[in-house]
């Protein structure tokens, strides 16, 4: 455990000097003590019902792995364990770019309780693949409110355009990649490509094999989730409520600052909760940190241009300390707990494989 800190110890330095550079450029947006003032008002009942959503998300967000590291063949992963490793990806994608760190880490977790890369690999992608379909789901439904939500601001119309496109593009290469053989080995052509230049000497074999054993096991994990249709709708009905608790937040944000807001507004908020984070999720900093702030506060201006700036600040930090501080936190607290219990089953089986071999030897 010790060796895995000090591997994202940097990682967590560069997410917390990003983090001060945010804040600074936030508060210089308005007035600090009208923002104080705002904040020391708030109202803590609707407050808690946005920590309410807050956990179950965290609850719903990550039971479609549970579903999929169910297995007849090959048997089922623990409910606890799939929990754990489902959560943990909170953390790691928060201070990694791109949001990139959380599947890496999930399939090296379930390497830890037994589970191989094979099968993680399949696991992982399709899980993926599942939250992408959501997000796209949601987004195309979004459009909806798509004039209510720019009000003719072209910048805005461009950026929702250009987080649909990225979404729809990312959902079709990995989807692809599970299904399509053709596409397997193209990429595969492509990576090998990639090693061949000098700077990865060295590296080539380890990580080709790494990468032809993940498209292996994505594609064993697509071929039998489709036979399983009511599996697959399953999972994607739990993917998009998890996702709608933690899009509807900003609402609940919204009624503790005293902001009046009716029930209509609800579903066109979450709208625009979802175009936020789908237009900045790729930004290469940890957690798309200073692209989405913009993003959330220029919607959240457009949509009620009512509200004063100290308020829309207010609530563009409530909403992210809610959303991904606080969530990280508990994150990376599931990490550390992980980390422990998988240390003592460790340390159990050794004790446990050392007394068979002495009753043998007696």
């Amino acid at each position: 455990m010790k060796n895995n800190i000090k591997k994202v110890f940097p990682k967590i330095i560069l997410f917390l000097v990003l983090t001060i550079v945010v804040l600074i450029i936030i508060f210089s947006l308005g007035d600090i003590a009208e923002i104080a003032k705002v904040l020391k008002n708030v109202q803590v009942k609707w407050l808690a019902v946005a920590f309410l959503f807050l956990i179950l998300y965290m609850i719903l967000y990550p039971m479609p792995l549970y579903f999929l590291g169910r297995s007849k063949e090959e048997g089922n992963i623990g409910l606890l364990d799939t929990a754990m490793i489902g959560s943990i990806e909170y953390f790691f994608n928060g201070i990694t770019p791109f949001s990139s760190g959380g599947q890496p880490f999930q399939i090296y977790s379930y390497s830890k309780i037994g589970v191989s890369v094979h099968r993680s690999s399949g696991i992982i992608l399709m899980n993926f693949v599942i939250c992408q379909m959501s997000i796209v789901i949601l987004c195309i439904a979004s459009l909806f409110f798509f004039n209510e939500l720019t009000n003719g601001v072209v910048y805005l119309q461009v950026m929702i355009g250009v987080g649909l496109a990225i979404n729809i593009l990312i959902f079709t290469l990995f989807c692809s990649v599970g299904i399509s053989k053709t596409v397997r080995r193209l990429l595969s052509k492509v990576v090998n490509w990639f090693l061949n230049w000098k700077i990865f000497k060295g590296k080539i074999a380890r990580f080709s094999s790494s990468f032809d054993e993940y498209c292996t096991g994505a594609q064993a994990t697509f071929k039998a989730l489709f036979h399983q249709k009511f599996k697959f709708l399953g999972c994607v009905i739990l993917k998009l409520i998890g996702l709608l608790c933690y899009y509807i937040i900003p609402f609940f944000i919204l009624m503790a600052l005293g902001v009046e807001v009716g029930m209509r507004q609800l579903a066109v908020i979450t709208a625009m909760t979802t175009f936020a984070v789908a237009m900045t999720c790729y930004i290469p900093t940890p957690g798309a940190t200073g692209g989405i702030e913009f993003a959330f506060r220029e919607l959240f201006v457009t949509l009620i241009p009512s509200i004063a700036g100290s308020i829309a600040t207010s609530g563009l930090l409530l909403w992210r300390f809610i959303t991904y501080y606080f969530l990280m936190l508990i994150s990376f607290i599931i990490y550390l707990i992980f980390e422990v219990s998988v240390g003592h089953r460790h340390k159990k089986n050794k004790i446990s494989c050392i007394s068979e071999s002495q009753e043998e030897n007696f």
